[in-house]
C-alpha cells in the first residue's frame, strides 16, 4: 500500500487545471467578437485620426 503525504500548510491550494472546460456562451462569443472589431476599427482610424492632427498642427 502507498502512502502520500500532502502538504496541508497552504490555505489556498495552487491553480487547478480544467479538463474539461465549459463550452463558450454564445454572448460571451458576441462580445468577443465585438471588442476584436472595435479593436481592428480602432487600429485602423488611429493613423488616419494622428495624420490629421500632423497635417492640422503644420498648416
Amino acid at each position: 500500500m502507498a502512502v502520500r503525504n500532502f502538504d496541508l500548510t497552504e490555505t489556498r491550494p495552487p491553480r487547478l487545471m480544467v479538463l474539461n472546460p465549459a463550452p463558450v456562451r454564445r454572448r460571451e462569443l458576441r462580445r468577443t467578437k465585438q471588442r476584436y472589431a472595435f479593436a481592428g476599427v480602432f487600429a485602423l482610424l488611429a493613423p488616419f485620426v494622428a495624420a490629421l492632427c500632423v497635417l492640422g498642427v503644420s498648416r
